[in-house]
């Protein structure tokens, strides 16, 4: 989206009218978190999802397009809020208590954001007077400046203006990669279109590629150009299938999402979708271009975790009409499913909001994320307002959406498009970023969800895919000798030895700086290579003492205990229980071995023993004293 860079709005396209499900289920009597502004606009609530907390947007004036809220990221326990008018940061430390600590006044929309530890990068993709906080919009045939500015928030209460990297045509958004070769540095794909008269953004837009040093993020700099297209591949009008959509010209990408960890990324590219090979992040090679008849403009995309499917966004109209209604079909403003085969990207499957929206909202496929549920392929996106979709393409031929946040209309409609720019998940919870209202925090409740919040949780950049390490699934591997278990850490276990017996229960606990703080850790019980218990460490890294049954039988022998944490892993820490074999039984004509007094039975049946041999010895002489 661009505010008033929009020279055309698509005009909407003939088609079958559609049998649209209406679904009315209304989370009853769910709680209106504090803050929430209008509770006539209530939004219905589907199942599994719960409403946790709303902030204002900090920034707002009225209706006023150039203090909206754009796109997020997350570093640590904090979240980073684009706007049009700067970023604002936020403790998520408690997601149910959302703590503005600072916002940053620096115009120059649209503030697509990212953070890489203390430093975050903000797109300015509005043509500035300069590259300061202080600069005015000025036309883009007069001299300007727009691109990507740094920030470091090292103290998240007073974040630093650190640096500016200008770039042709600005950065609509951008997309961090990580250098395979050094954690020193990190490189920024920097994401943007040429839109008609302008001093520096005609024709087609390379990739520019940024170079940012993260000890000194003031020698940022662009050390690359990548041309994608040429006039031969770029998507123009004359490509236009009769009876398709009215598909934006390609003058350069819209959106970029890398996936470091299989070498991979896909570039969502107006007319035209590309995957593309980053194993050499500074030479992307294009792997393949596909095109759809139905699709307006290609916006974004999401990865599965074994980047074997990907979810491509349409923007059907530029997020200014109502695309969710009968009127556009099932496939158009829809998300699109496309196989990764070994010959290419082959198309699967649609997937389209299932609710009417009124005709006084703007309502599209727009940004969102991977649910970081295992086995499965679950995004989390946002519809502008048609509000948000928690969608499953586990089997991308036939998606289904989970649970949803849906707001009704403000009672007439907005200048601007409106809604929710994003929703990404973090730490179980999903993060909607709403244009005008502000942030929304959603707890996932459903079961099905449990193991979304167990992963390395440091931080979150959308546009590059993470890949989720679920430790926690796999049994430990625990060390058979000596040598190898002796620097373990030591699990405190009470009682360390126990007598056979069909089952026990033990007490577990570690001290200070054992896990990592606040992180999940579950207590293993090897023989069985089972959970007994799945628990959370204190700030300190200590856990807690808990009290654990223990499966029988427990026979005579040894017994290991593991304790893993979801992030610390792979160090475990460790202890044995001891099973004690019973005392051995006497032999037949062995002497008593104890004089304890609880032995005194044995006393009398010997001494009764002895009174009845003595008896039939005496009875035996006189029968034979007795015969003739």
């Amino acid at each position: 989206m661009r505010a008033g860079r929009v020279a055309a709005i698509a005009r909407p396209v003939a088609a079958a009218a559609l049998l649209v499900t209406l679904v009315a289920s209304v989370a009853a009597g769910a709680p209106v978190p504090a803050g929430a502004r209008e509770p006539a606009r209530d939004p219905s609530i589907g199942p599994g999802l719960e409403w946790v907390a709303h902030r204002e947007n900090p920034f707002r004036r009225g209706d006023d397009a150039d203090f909206i809220n754009s796109d997020l990221a997350f570093t640590g326990d904090h979240l980073i809020q684009g706007n049009f008018g700067g970023f604002s940061v936020w403790d998520i430390a408690d997601p149910a208590v959302p703590t503005l600590v600072s916002t940053v006044s620096c115009p120059g929309g649209q503030g697509d954001v990212s953070a890489v530890g203390n430093l975050v990068f903000v797109s300015v993709d509005e043509t500035m007077s300069d590259d300061s906080c202080q600069a005015e919009r000025v036309p883009e045939t007069d001299e300007n400046w727009e691109g990507v500015r740094i920030f470091d928030v090292s103290d998240p209460a007073s974040p630093q203006y650190v640096a500016a990297v200008r770039t042709r045509c600005g950065s609509h958004t951008h997309t961090v990669v990580p250098d395979p070769a050094s954690a020193d540095r990190v490189f920024v794909y920097v994401s943007a279109y040429s839109r008609g008269a302008s001093r520096n953004c005609t024709g087609r837009n390379p990739l520019q590629i940024i170079e940012v040093p993260l000890a000194a993020p003031e020698g940022a700099s662009v050390i690359g150009e990548l041309e994608l297209f040429d006039d031969e591949s770029a998507f123009g009008p004359e490509d236009r299938v009769a009876g398709g959509a009215e598909t934006r010209s390609t003058t350069g990408c819209h959106d970029i999402t890398a996936y470091p960890a299989k070498a991979l990324a896909v570039a969502a590219c107006r007319g035209d979708g590309l995957l593309l090979s980053i194993a050499d992040p500074l030479a992307p090679v294009v792997l393949q271009r596909v095109r759809d008849p139905a699709v307006a403009f290609w916006h974004s995309g999401i990865f599965d975790h074994a980047a074997s499917t990907v979810v491509f966004q349409d923007e059907l109209g530029d997020g200014f009409i109502n695309t969710c209604s009968p009127a556009f079909g099932a496939d158009r403003g829809a998300d699109a499913a496309w196989r990764i085969q070994p010959d290419g990207l082959v198309k699967a499957g649609t997937f389209k909001l299932p609710r009417v929206q009124s005709d006084l909202e703007k309502c599209v496929a727009h940004s969102g994320g991977l649910v970081p549920v295992p086995d499965r392929f679950v995004i989390a996106q946002a519809w502008l307002e048609g509000g948000v979709s928690v969608i499953d393409f586990t089997e991308p031929a036939a998606p289904v959406e989970l649970t949803w946040f849906d707001r009704p209309d403000y009672g007439y409609s907005m200048d601007y498009t409106a809604g929710i720019w994003s929703v990404y998940p973090y730490r179980g919870h999903l993060y909607a970023s709403d244009m005008y209202e502000g942030l929304e925090v959603l707890r996932l409740t459903d079961p099905a969800f449990a193991d979304a919040a167990r992963y390395d949780d440091t931080g979150l950049n959308p546009q590059t895919q993470p890949e989720y390490a679920w430790v926690w699934r796999d049994a430990p591997v625990v060390p058979s000798s000596a040598a190898e278990r002796t620097p373990m850490e030591i699990l405190s276990v009470h009682p360390a030895t126990l007598e056979p017996s069909p089952v026990a229960e033990i007490t577990v606990s570690l001290p200070a700086g054992s896990l990592a703080a606040g992180e999940t850790a579950d207590i293993w019980w090897m023989p069985t290579q089972s959970v007994l218990a799945t628990v959370t460490a204190a700030s300190d890294g200590s856990m807690a003492a808990t009290t654990v049954t223990l499966p029988g039988p427990l026979g005579p022998g040894s017994y290991d205990v593991v304790v893993r944490g979801d992030v610390s892993a792979p160090r475990l820490a460790l202890a044995t229980v001891v099973v004690a074999a019973p005392a051995p039984s006497l032999a037949p004509d062995a002497a008593p071995a104890t004089s304890d007094a609880s032995a005194w039975w044995l006393v009398v049946l010997l001494s009764f023993a002895a009174v009845l041999v003595s008896h039939s010895a005496l009875a035996k002489r006189r029968r034979r004293r007795s015969r003739p």
